[in-house]
């Protein structure tokens, strides 16, 4: 064998090595420990209850003070699981009919595309997804799907990390559509039927005879963000399955992040040669956030927890701001609920099942601390019911009564809330016709309490009583299917004064058009006074008016009992999650501040006296990795590595009289690791004109 081919030969089989079976591993003993086998111990046997109860644990830690019991933890991640199943599938069924027409699309194009029109070319499609990134999972899923059935067309996914050269891109596709026919370990399998020479892992040769077995007509190769591939690797890979089309029918489609005329500059001419497609694009990622914004904020009678306004305007506007994908997004909103069942206690109270038994007395104690309880108690001693106020304090019994109550009051108020902020939208869309203020900015405002006075309103009333007949009577319609006070009788006359009007369809207007409004002028010793006067009113518009004055009346009396400020509400904490903090630092962190704080500070997260700093901030009992950082602090940008040790070895106690072998084995391997340690951490790095010196690569703050 030629030494060019036993390269490639092993270059090939390398590939197919197991990590896990090469890698060296090794077993530290520090000097000293028992290295004596452990007594034979009797084994113990778990019955299924038991492992199934231990698989059941509750990650929710217990709340007050420690002193919540197990089944009320259990309780509040039940809520907090059920709301939870609710809300996925409707954002599911969201992802999923957002990209529908374009799904059906692509499908359409990858049956009826003629491959004999394409003379030669491969025919792909170009969506453009832009900052869409649930592309990557919904709509390939969904394709994948609607071909599961099909035999004849099979679909492959494929990314830059398994497309790291040509030969690893096509042993990734050549695996993955054999794995689609064949069972566990399909390639081995089929390729374990071939009596001639073994094949190379990366020959479509062995793709070709696979699709001809089964009776494969197409191969739908799916590049999920192409912009990662690398460049020449993308142009080999579309040259090699160019080269293979008169046998194997391939198809391509490309997820594009920025646009398609962009991307087309980025191969070269000839590879641009060897395509002909179809570009397709993707619903607006904007409306797609709206929609799972708004199935998350108002999913119907089943919600019982709703976000601030404080916390919803922060989620939106680092979307906005940072262009992250819908799946982020979700997951945001996901991580907002789950901390309000992880940390709020009361949260059980959101339970239709909760009775006076089955709460403990701090549960009450909790509900007394409250800020809106306080300000109920305020407003009775103002009132001088001096008696409601006691009981309340001391009676858990009629607390538990009276917070049942008042938890279904202000969960109705909100979706009387939400209600009128959906009639507030879609009279803006009708009015309008445009949709420069979404539904997710009127929720923030509705929840902040700002609605009921807002200019918004005001405008949106004074519009409508301007509008003529033919445009009252669809917005009516409109408005029939909100639960609108009054609008159905002002339809009723509507339609019935309308069946009045002259044959020649003239729209009737109100009193308050500008049309019934003249300015008189009038000239009183050489000065000029102007006047408004109105017209006189026919028979049919004096009716007119009377039906646009009772809409105008309905909706003021709708929105002024329905647009609250959900701030004022009794009990709001429980139903109403508005912390901010949580969120930021989880999804805004700040890394390096942690690690800094962790290795200055380490009592501040590791919560043990032995690591508390004296006076000095240097202790023995603190970790090695700890007391190496602030060593490092404390140097210049170039650290003597003997200077170091001998620093570390004299706060681990190196220089005692009774020191011995093992302790000095045990100091040198800690500061060894610590030091490792800063090293994987980019903090330090070897000086190359000093071989005994260490170079500062950051600095604390900075």
């Amino acid at each position: 064998m030629a030494g060019a081919e036993l390269d490639e030969w092993f270059s090939d089989h390398e590939i197919e090595h197991n990590f896990e079976e090469t890698t060296s591993s090794y077993i530290f003993t520090p000097i000293g420990s028992k290295t004596e086998p452990a007594a034979r111990k009797r084994r113990k046997i778990s019955h299924a209850g038991d492992s199934l109860k231990q698989c059941d644990d509750v990650p929710f830690v217990p709340l007050l003070d420690g002193q919540e019991r197990r089944k009320y933890a259990t309780s509040r991640i039940q809520l907090f699981k059920a709301g939870l199943m609710e809300r996925e599938k409707r954002q599911e069924a969201i992802l999923q009919e957002a990209n529908l027409s374009t799904v059906k699309e692509v499908a359409a194009f990858l049956e009826q595309a003629d491959l004999a029109d394409y003379r030669k070319r491969l025919p792909t499609g170009a969506i453009s997804a832009g900052t869409s990134g649930h592309v990557s999972t919904t709509l390939f899923d969904a394709i994948a799907d609607y071909f599961k059935a099909e035999r004849g067309i099979v679909i492959v996914k494929i990314t830059a990390a398994q497309s790291s050269n040509v030969k690893s891109a096509l042993r990734h596709i050549i695996q993955s559509i054999i794995g689609r026919y064949e069972t566990i370990n399909g390639y081995d399998a089929f390729a374990g039927t071939r009596s001639d020479v073994r094949m190379l892992h990366y020959d479509l040769q062995i793709l070709y005879e696979h699709m001809q077995q089964y009776s494969v007509s197409r191969a739908v190769i799916y590049f999920q963000n192409c912009e990662s591939f690398d460049t020449n690797v993308l142009a080999d890979l579309i040259d090699v399955l160019s080269s293979w089309i008169d046998r194997i029918s391939f198809m391509i489609l490309l997820e594009v992040a920025t646009s398609v005329p962009l991307f087309q500059e980025k191969l070269p001419r000839a590879t641009v040669r060897k395509l002909k497609g179809t570009a397709f694009e993707l619903a607006p990622i904007q409306e797609t956030l709206e929609s799972i914004f708004k199935s998350a904020t108002s999913g119907g009678t089943q919600l019982s927890l709703w976000i601030g306004a404080g916390l919803s305007r922060s989620l939106l506007d680092r979307q906005r701001e940072h262009l992250q994908s819908v799946r982020a997004f979700t997951q945001a909103i996901k991580y907002c609920y789950m901390t309000h069942f992880f940390a709020n206690p009361l949260s059980i109270f959101l339970s239709l099942n909760s009775s006076s038994e089955s709460i403990q007395p701090e549960h009450y104690e909790a509900v007394r601390n409250l800020p809106s309880f306080r300000r109920f108690i305020n407003d009775l001693l103002e009132n001088k019911h001096y008696n409601q106020a006691r009981r309340l304090l001391d009676n858990d019994d009629l607390l538990h009564q009276k917070v049942t109550r008042r938890l279904g009051q202000g969960q109705k108020a909100l979706r009387d809330l939400l209600s009128a902020i959906n009639v507030l939208s879609e009279i803006h869309t009708f009015i309008w016709n445009k949709n420069d203020i979404s539904w997710s900015e009127l929720y923030v405002k509705g929840m902040s309490g700002e609605l009921a006075t807002s200019t918004l309103l005001r405008e949106l009333l004074f519009s409508i009583r301007k509008l003529s007949s033919d445009a009252m009577s669809p917005l009516l319609e409109r408005l029939s299917d909100f639960p609108v006070p009054g609008l159905s009788n002002a339809l009723e006359e509507l339609e019935k004064l309308t069946i009045t009007i002259t044959k020649d369809g003239t729209p009737l207007h109100s009193e308050h058009d500008l049309r019934h409004e003249t300015l008189r002028t009038t000239v009183i010793a050489q000065k000029v006074e102007l006047s408004k006067q109105r017209s006189s009113l026919s028979k049919e518009e004096a009716a007119y008016s009377k039906i646009v004055n009772q809409v105008d009346s309905a909706l003021k009396d709708f929105f002024d009992e329905y647009l609250i400020n959900p701030q004022e509400l009794f009990l709001n904490e429980i139903f109403i999650y508005d912390l901010k903090s949580p969120h930021r630092d989880v999804f805004v962190p700040k890394p390096r501040f942690a690690v800094e704080r962790a290795l200055s500070s380490p009592h501040d997260y590791l919560g043990c006296e032995c690591c508390r700093a004296n006076e000095n901030g240097l202790l023995a009992s603190q970790p090695a990795t700890a007391i190496l950082y602030q060593l490092y602090l404390e140097s210049g940008a170039l650290i003597n590595i003997a200077d170091l040790w001998s620093a570390f070895h004299v706060i681990l106690g190196g220089e005692q009289e009774d020191e011995d072998e093992g302790r000095e084995q045990k100091i040198s391997a800690l500061f060894y690791r610590a030091l490792a340690e800063l090293k994987y951490l980019g903090m330090i790095k070897n000086s190359r004109k000093r071989t005994d010196h260490l170079v500062k690569l950051s600095w604390k703050g900075l």
